[in-house]
């Protein structure tokens, strides 16, 4: 069982390693925050205000 534990743990620092120098996927922090603040305008222009 230990040796499938460590096996494990290599296999898992091995993928999150690679994802990490993986510069080319994912979306930046900033990208995510302006279609987050788009998509509240959106609404915002779409609600009725009280």
């Amino acid at each position: 069982m230990a040796a499938e534990a460590n096996s494990y743990d290599t296999w898992f620092c091995a993928q999150v390693q690679a994802a990490l120098e993986d510069a080319g996927s994912g979306t930046s922090q900033v990208q995510v925050m302006q279609a987050a603040q788009a998509l509240i305008d959106a609404k915002r222009q779409v609600e009725p205000k009280s």
